[in-house]
């Protein structure tokens, strides 16, 4: 996933004292939100696949092959991309990329309230899930949960705001975290997934 390319390239451009190029920057975080995307999808699905619902699973796999065609645009493949490099990205954009990620994007929503609406609504996954495992903000911090648990505790916490790298700083959104009195670490966590990969 690129995300371990960017991380990596990060270092190298760091102890080189490397600038990278804005255009680069931007594609660079395009594409590690799109990994994050994929991630997410495929943690909140196999999670619920474990308690019981399979189909969440196979309709998440089908958002989650229109971003793997995204990878696969930029650098040929769909899993190991060696797409971002120390100094930037391998190439640039292809033609219509960016307007087929905008395409995705206005559907992608409704998609992740259906599958909110699977799951939210499901009395069995509500019975696995709900007052099992929960953590209080404290607890979280004492313990180094950091990301979705830890947002899910309460505690409003994100590398990318905390420790911008590339063009974070630049960008405005909103790192959505779950009020601490509601905090179910797995329910919560399911809940916060679903609105991380819509915000």
């Amino acid at each position: 996933m690129m995300a371990q390319e960017h991380a990596y390239s990060l270092a190298v451009e760091r102890l080189l004292n490397c600038e990278v190029p804005l255009r680069a920057q931007y594609i660079r975080v395009l594409f590690c939100e799109i990994t994050r995307i994929l991630n997410h999808l495929l943690a909140l699905t196999t999670h619920a696949m474990d308690v019981g619902a399979l189909t969440p699973f196979l309709w998440a796999f089908e958002e989650r092959e229109k971003l793997l065609e995204f990878y696969e645009r930029v650098s040929g493949a769909r899993m190991h991309a060696s797409f971002i490099r120390p100094g930037g990205v391998a190439q640039d954009l292809p033609l219509g990329l960016c307007r087929d990620i905008d395409s995705f994007t206005q559907q992608f929503a409704s998609r992740i309230d259906e599958l909110e609406e699977m799951l939210t609504g499901n009395r069995i996954w509500k019975q696995r899930l709900v007052d099992i495992g929960t953590v209080t903000a404290q607890q979280a911090k004492d313990w180094g949960f950091s990301g979705v648990m830890l947002r899910g505790s309460g505690v409003c916490w994100d590398l990318r705001r905390a420790a911008p790298y590339d063009v974070y700083d630049q960008l405005d959104f909103d790192v959505p975290v779950v009020p601490e009195e509601i905090a179910m670490i797995v329910t919560v966590s399911v809940w916060k997934r679903c609105d991380k990969v819509c915000g």
